[in-house]
């Protein structure tokens, strides 16, 4: 049996063929050599197009397309009319001519239609990019993403997705300028409440702190009206008005010292309290004394200074208005700085005074005595008034301490100091000088007035029964008492000059049998 022919082709590097077909084996080859020569190509296209835009890529590869395309359909028309022979009919000639003008034709249109579809698919797109550049820059606004003029359902995703997300970073913008806003309003705030901290440091007087308190308060919290009452029992009246806003807030009509404490919740049980204008009949007393009506909301904060004096702040809101949180705490912190101020400023001041007063009598003691009486003399030097000096002296003081102990003796001290507190102005000042001598300055005096106060004071101890704290008296305590006035026509002028005098006076009581007032005579010569 005879081989078959067997024929090599040079484009398959020497393998054989049978036929004019070529062995797969061959083709492989022929393939991956393509193929490992056409790839350094390939990338070379494909970096060139990665840097263009996608309307230059797409119409290129439309191009392309039709490159292939119309190749293709000549190489249909070339091989048919190489079928048909040296003398193609002039019908077949004017069919292939026809052919690929019309593919020609067609294949532009497509260009075109190609670069028009892409052109109205790259317009939203460019929009959408230029819109996220200016939200990136912070210039959007809520309508910029109203030029994107989506196409197609799937622009129209792309697009409601970018509005959630701008609608999302304006949100996260006006939450953050709202946080940026509160943190200014509450940086303002420390720095009042630092101001007003300093302001009150500098104050010497309570009276000062109330003012202050005042200031501060209706200026921060805006309000239509405010009062700093005190309640202390020593006084007269015990509630007084230590700081009130506008001015004309007080009913003349009404004062307040004639306020009825137990009637006011907040002194009552000392504690905040809120009172709302919902026509509650439990109220602040204080309402009956203002010229603003109870339909003004009002909040009190009641503090207590010491061992009896109580403060209320009283402050009352626009009517609208309500005390929300945030104001009632700011309200406390302000209150709370003005009370620990006063708690310094009482504390220096009960300092100031044990160390200027007798622990037993309460008294000014010796020690203050000197500063005190200079003053007194230079005030009377200086506005040309008249001053009187009394010094005391017990009677028979070391008979009783000795006889009856010294709490007896402690007993007839503090019942003189009591008559002398109850019998002299507020203007004047009595000292214990020590022992049982006590001295006594009268401002403004003169020594006729100076003997009808000491005899007030002589009548007033009189009638003082110790029998009950002291038993067995024999006698009661009675009192010697020298008087000498400030004058230039004696020539006494000096503190010094005034005890001296005084001290002599004493003297004569005492040799004058005792419990007997004399009065400071001068020496006069021979």
């Amino acid at each position: 049996m005879s081989q078959p022919a067997r024929y090599t082709c040079d484009d398959c590097d020497g393998y054989p063929t049978r036929g004019r077909r070529l062995s797969v084996v061959a083709w492989r080859s022929k393939a991956i050599g393509f193929t490992v020569a056409a790839r350094p190509r390939a990338g070379l296209v494909v970096g060139w197009l990665s840097g263009k835009s996608l309307q230059t890529q797409l119409v290129v590869l439309a191009t392309v397309a039709l490159t292939v395309m119309s190749a293709a359909a000549a190489l249909v028309i070339g091989v048919t009319w190489l079928r048909a022979g040296p003398q193609p009919s002039d019908a077949l000639e004017t069919l292939a001519l026809r052919f690929l003008a019309t593919l020609t034709i067609a294949g532009l249109a497509s260009v075109v239609l190609v670069a028009f579809g892409v052109r109205r698919v790259l317009a939203p797109l460019h929009h959408l990019r230029q819109v996220m550049s200016d939200t990136a820059d912070g210039r959007a606004n809520p309508e910029s993403t109203d030029t994107i003029g989506a196409k197609s359902w799937d622009l129209i995703g792309v697009k409601d997705a970018f509005e959630r997300v701008v609608d999302r970073i304006h949100s996260v913008q006006r939450e953050q300028a709202n946080a940026l806003e509160s943190l200014a309003q509450r940086r303002r705030t420390v720095d009042r409440l630092l101001d007003f901290s300093q302001t009150i440091q500098g104050a010497g007087k309570a009276e000062q702190v109330f003012a202050s308190l005042a200031h501060f308060l209706k200026g921060e919290l805006g309000l239509a009206g405010l009062v700093v009452l005190t309640h202390d029992h020593e006084l007269v009246p015990p509630v007084q008005v230590r700081a009130s806003w506008p001015d004309d807030l007080m009913k003349p009509s009404c004062p307040v010292g004639e306020m009825d404490t137990t009637l006011c919740p907040c002194l009552r049980q000392n504690l905040p309290k809120h009172f709302k204008p919902d026509g509650s009949p439990v109220r602040c007393s204080i309402d009956a004394s203002l010229n603003l009506p109870p339909d003004h909301p009002a909040y009190c904060i009641p503090f207590t200074v010491g061992r009896g004096t109580k403060v209320l702040v009283h402050m009352l809101k626009p009517i609208g208005q309500a005390w929300t949180d945030e104001a009632r705490q700011l309200a406390q912190t302000y209150v709370n700085t003005a009370h620990s101020s006063l708690i310094s400023l009482h504390m220096l001041a009960e300092a100031e005074k044990q160390s200027m007063t007798d622990p037993l009598t309460a008294l000014y003691n010796r020690r203050s005595m000197e500063q005190l009486l200079q003053r007194e003399v230079a005030l009377a030097e200086r506005h040309g008034h008249p001053l009187s000096i009394v010094m005391i002296d017990m009677d028979r003081f070391k008979e009783i301490n000795d006889a009856h102990g010294h709490a007896a003796g402690d007993h007839v001290l503090k019942s003189f100091a009591d008559c002398v507190r109850i019998t002299l102005r507020k203007t004047d000042l009595a000292f214990r000088f020590g022992g049982d001598e006590f001295i006594i300055a009268l401002p403004q005096t003169t020594l006729h007035q100076a003997e009808q106060v000491v005899g007030k004071v002589r009548q007033a101890f009189a009638a003082v029964d110790f029998t009950d704290a002291i038993a067995n008296l024999e006698h009661a305590p009675t009192l010697s008492i020298g008087v000498a006035e400030r004058s230039k026509t004696i020539g006494i002028l000096t503190l010094a000059q005034l005890l001296q005098a005084s001290d002599a006076a004493l003297y004569d009581a005492k040799s004058a049998n005792r419990n007997c007032v004399r009065v400071y005579q001068p020496i006069r010569a021979a």
